[in-house]
């Protein structure tokens, strides 16, 4: 039953790409790094993973997009820039002095490793200062393009009305997708993308738009809510 009705997402979400671009989403090509609001790298996934915790998206793009234009995407030049330059550029960004210290870190590691693809390890992310199971596995999933589907409050939300189950923690809307759809990184994607969208317009704490939302025909949530 689960599978069915993720799978029912799925299509629902194809049908209705525009809804999701609107809210950063852009659905492109499995290994495409465009799903992210159409960001140009796996580095500029990764820089803003870190830098969007607890800040707004809209500000955390436009400060990836001035990174993009200083040549600091790129993790050797961003490694070998102090403190203070990137404090200028990223000033306005919740916690920016933390997140600076943490992106010059996170360059420092990559490039000991030689590479970014060998960063692809999930117990490595997860050794990380600054980076938990939501961070890590977005990573994997959009700049890696592992099958690792993330863990959210969006999915937990989202997903407890859909099913009508009480979902208590994010770790397990990460179980019960995993276990239900194969390992397909293009569906994983999608996944995620739609049910952050669906939150961020429509799947409310209080007061959600039901009426309004893409998903209220498969809904169990408002299914008994709207008569």
């Amino acid at each position: 039953m689960i599978r069915k009705i993720l799978e029912t997402l799925l299509e629902i979400f194809e049908n209705n790409r525009s809804i999701l671009k609107e809210k950063g989403w852009i659905v492109s090509s499995e290994t495409s790094y465009e799903w992210w609001d159409g960001l140009k790298s796996a580095e500029e996934i990764i820089i803003s993973a870190i830098l969007v915790q607890m800040s707004r998206w809209e500000i955390v793009k436009s400060k990836v997009e001035e990174m993009r234009s200083k040549g600091l995407t790129d993790f050797y030049k961003l490694y070998n820039t102090t403190e203070q330059e990137l404090y200028d550029v990223l000033k306005g960004i919740n916690f920016y002095k933390t997140k600076v210290k943490r992106l010059i870190n996170l360059s420092k590691i990559i490039i000991n490793l030689g590479s970014v693809e060998k960063f692809y390890d999930r117990n490595l992310l997860l050794s990380i200062d600054g980076i938990g199971e939501e961070t890590a596995d977005s990573i994997l999933l959009f700049a890696g393009h592992k099958p690792n589907f993330p863990p959210s409050e969006y999915g937990k939300r989202v997903l407890s009305r859909v099913l009508g189950i009480n979902i208590k923690k994010k770790n397990e809307v990460k179980r019960l997708v995993e276990e239900n759809l194969e390992l397909n990184v293009y569906e994983y994607k999608l996944l995620h993308a739609g049910i952050v969208t669906v939150g961020r317009a429509f799947c409310f704490i209080e007061n959600p738009k039901c009426e309004d939302c893409i998903l209220k025909k498969v809904c169990k949530y408002y299914r008994e809510n709207s008569s």
